[in-house]
């Protein structure tokens, strides 16, 4: 139920929706821009402010899997979608470049994989991820993205615990 909708349009541009949900405000701002080497360091800002927002959120969920003697370890990593090159490090900024925070469940240091039921794969492992900023070609110039959305989250924690707790 979206009530408003804004674009505005100037050296950066905001698109900006607000929905509205009993009496609670969600706000999804995706932030673009014109990508060039003086902006690296916005980027690792933003970056860092997602890591800590994720990391508060899902902290409310941790005891819920301590119950099956698991941990969340929540971090960053990068992709490199030109080169396919994955990291647990920062990758450099180009076209191609994304970055991700995951959540993985954990159990003594390891991430806890779930049996298939669909037939597909033998296990999964028990993860999610977000993006939340990207660097990609657009009309011949690298525009990056910030994103800041966090309405998943609670989804993906639930089902995260839900299969976990359905594999014991």
């Amino acid at each position: 139920m979206a009530l408003a909708t804004e674009h505005m349009e100037s050296k950066n541009r905001w698109n900006y929706r607000t929905f509205n949900s009993l009496d609670t405000i969600w706000e999804e701002i995706l932030m673009k821009f014109a990508y060039d080497k003086s902006k690296a360091q916005h980027i690792i800002n933003h970056e860092d402010i997602m890591l800590k927002t994720y990391s508060k959120i899902i902290s409310t969920y941790t005891s819920l899997f301590e119950q099956y003697d698991c941990s969340l370890k929540v971090r960053l990593f990068w992709i490199d979608f030109s080169t396919e090159r994955r990291s647990n490090r920062r990758l450099p900024f180009r076209i191609g470049y994304a970055c991700y925070v995951c959540c993985e469940v954990q159990r003594d240091g390891k991430e806890v994989q779930v049996k298939s039921a669909d037939g597909e794969a033998d296990y999964y492992s028990l993860s999610a991820t977000w993006m939340v900023s990207s660097i990609e070609r657009s009309f011949l110039k690298a525009k990056a993205s910030l994103y800041s959305d966090t309405d998943d989250i609670e989804n993906d924690m639930k089902e995260l615990f839900r299969l976990l707790s359905n594999d014991q």
